[in-house]
């Protein structure tokens, strides 16, 4: 289900589905630590919670490294590992503040520190995939800063191997 959900929003010059044996970097907290589900009354206690990178170990790509790129608030740093890959899986989206219940947002855009770091990477390499969780609309001004963006939503406890299987066709 969360494989059949996932929209891919952009793919230019074909980059997606990614062969096997391609040269990734992960960048990005969410690819650590997974936005799965909503935060507040929401939340559930999940029996196992599946990673983006551990989902990664079994796809058949060949991983040059990973950064966490951002901290939900803090600044990017990871413009090296993604000059080191053929493609980048830049992992972004909304955080649990963002998306809390009991607050209206004030707007609809991803966090500037995300941008930046999108912008940085895109420069170092432009074969660059936004994988997005969110379970809100958004604004894309930086769409012309990655070739692909999908939109895995907030995905569940399986979303990640989900999201991993989408990438690889």
């Amino acid at each position: 289900a969360a494989a059949e959900s996932t929209v891919l929003l952009k793919n230019e010059e074909g980059l997606l589905p990614l062969a096997a044996g391609a040269r990734v970097a992960v960048i990005g907290d969410f690819a650590e630590t997974p936005r799965y589900q909503g935060a507040g009354s929401s939340a559930v206690n999940s029996i196992k919670v599946d990673t983006f990178l551990e989902c990664l170990k079994e796809s058949g790509l060949n991983s040059v490294g990973f950064a966490t790129g951002f901290d939900r608030q803090g600044k990017p740093d990871a413009a090296a590992l993604a000059a080191k890959a053929d493609v980048v899986l830049l992992c972004l989206g909304l955080d649990e503040i963002k998306e809390s219940e009991g607050l209206d947002r004030a707007d609809m855009k991803l966090a500037d520190n995300q941008i930046e770091l999108l912008q940085a990477v895109q420069q170092a390499n432009p074969n660059t995939v936004v994988v997005l969780s969110a379970g809100a609309s958004l604004e894309t001004p930086w769409l012309t800063h990655c070739k692909a963006l999908v939109y895995g939503a907030l995905g569940g406890q399986a979303g990640a191997g989900a999201m991993v299987d989408v990438l690889t066709g």
